[in-house]
């Protein structure tokens, strides 16, 4: 099968199922380059690394977990409520 034979398919599952059956590394080839900015103009993301000892990451983790989180997303959310509570609307 070609790329042009089901890139037009509208049924998400009759997609599932190709692609759950095809590798798409197969069809480099056929597709074209294109590019992808992620994120919002001028908001690049920075990095900050914390070590934190294995008790307070474990704790983390578990929690992260019951809120359908990532460890890191869990973080970025409460530093994000803290700097509201602290800064107010300034941030």
């Amino acid at each position: 099968m070609q790329l042009d034979d089901f890139i037009w398919l509208t049924d998400i599952d009759e997609l599932a199922k190709f692609w759950d059956t095809h590798d798409f590394t197969d069809y480099l080839d056929e597709m074209e380059e294109v590019d992808l900015e992620t994120g919002l103009p001028g908001h690049t993301p920075e990095s900050l690394h914390i070590r934190l000892d294995k008790v307070s990451m474990q704790r983390l983790s578990e929690i992260a977990v019951e809120r359908g989180l990532s460890s890191s997303g869990l973080v970025r959310l409460w530093l994000k409520e803290r700097l509201l509570q602290e800064t107010g609307s300034r941030g």
